[in-house]
């Protein structure tokens, strides 16, 4: 395409989003050249429960954005951000080929290949992304690029971002019979990073916590890599339908209650039951993030803190929250590359930008530049639409 545009496509449970970039030469700010967004239907907690209701609005969405930015919106970088995402760990070690010892860009990718987890391990589940976390050439440790250091053996320490194999295919499947090509998917918590993210940020170690509707999504990273990921099934929904119960109201009078945060009548009561509402169900949601972090040995000691984005970062007090109940510093966030004050600047949208920002930075499936091949997964994708697709 002309002028390096990209476009992105970001599947949600309440918000469809597609949106067409490029980046200014003269700033290296992001440029929005269009955007669309439906309203999501036929989709439960980030996965699909029914393609035929879904895929109109996918559609939808993809005119919108072909329509504002004037170009066809044909393909995408896109989004896979469901509870089917995991990530594990796993070691690896292979001797060096070269004659003369020195590591080479081929060691580090048969590396990679080989240390692939157990088929156990990974049954009913597809690899998205894996990075090199450090290396070990004989008595040299902790390497960040063992590109160049002689020795017998390489070792490192890899991390494996996977997903459910059936949820991915039938993502893929619904997005090319909307008439779509996939360029990438990318996993959306490392979307979220690069959108909040600094790079000393992730250098010191922070993570960026993304509320949806239904599900918050969180990535921890460290020494400017994913460290871990997760998907818990709590979203700002789940506050808007405790509301609806708490004071017997519609769901879109709980709504507008949550983002206003007054309560339906102005009295001390009603403002103690909608704040015990709204602080009960976070409290849920916080437990969950605060036990991944103690499981990855991360828990209060995170200097970059916690970023906050999607939809749910929007309710009241909710940054102060954060850092009385994690122990960590607390910001909303914002996308520093955006051009100064475009309305898509709103947390709802870090996902779809992040997405073309990797794929401008030429980092889309290929984050810390030791992740698989594009042209690889490309080929994957297609034999499984055409092994679904009639």
């Amino acid at each position: 395409m002309a002028r390096n545009v990209v476009q992105a496509l970001d599947l949600g449970s309440s918000k469809i989003k597609a949106i067409v970039c490029e980046r200014r030469t003269e700033t290296g700010t992001l440029r929005v050249l269009g955007a669309g967004e439906s309203f999501s239907a036929g989709m439960r907690r980030g996965g699909i429960v029914s393609a035929e209701i879904l895929i109109p609005k996918i559609k939808e969405a993809a005119r919108e954005a072909e329509r504002t930015s004037g170009i066809p919106f044909r393909h995408a970088y896109v989004s896979f951000g469901s509870n089917a995402l995991h990530f594990l760990k796993a070691r690896g070690r292979v001797a060096i080929s070269r004659a003369d010892n020195e590591v080479g860009e081929y060691d580090v990718e048969r590396l990679l290949k080989q240390s692939r987890p157990q088929s156990r391990m990974l049954q009913n589940r597809d690899v998205l992304e894996s990075f090199g976390l450090s290396y070990n050439v004989d008595n040299e440790t902790d390497l960040k690029n063992p590109i160049g250091i002689k020795g017998e053996n390489l070792e490192a320490e890899i991390l494996f971002i996977t997903a459910l194999s059936k949820s991915l295919k039938e993502f893929l499947a619904a997005i090319d019979t909307a008439g779509l090509i996939v360029d990438d998917v990318i996993p959306a918590p490392l979307a979220s990073g690069r959108t909040l993210l600094s790079r000393r940020q992730k250098e010191v170690g922070a993570a960026v916590l993304d509320i949806g509707a239904e599900t918050a999504s969180l990535g921890v990273f460290e020494e400017n890599l994913p460290y871990s990921l997760e998907v818990f099934p709590f979203g700002s929904m789940h506050i808007t339908n405790d509301i609806a119960l708490g004071f017997r109201i519609s769901l879109d009078e709980a709504e507008k209650i949550k983002i206003s945060f007054e309560p339906p009548e102005s009295t001390a009561i009603a403002n103690r039951k909608l704040t015990d509402i709204v602080e009960a169900r976070m409290e849920d949601m916080f437990e969950l993030v605060e036990g991944h972090l103690k499981k990855v040995g991360r828990a209060g000691l995170l200097p970059g803190g916690v970023v906050l984005t999607g939809g749910g970062a929007k309710l009241s007090g909710i940054k102060d929250f954060t850092r009385d109940t994690l122990r960590l510093p607390s910001e909303l966030g914002v996308c520093a590359e955006l051009e100064a004050g475009h309305k898509l600047a709103d947390p709802a949208w870090s996902i779809c930008l992040g997405l073309c920002l990797l794929a401008l930075d030429g980092e889309a499936g290929a984050l810390g530049g030791n992740s698989r091949s594009p042209s690889v997964w490309k080929q994957k994708i297609l034999s499984w639409i055409r092994a679904l697709v009639p």
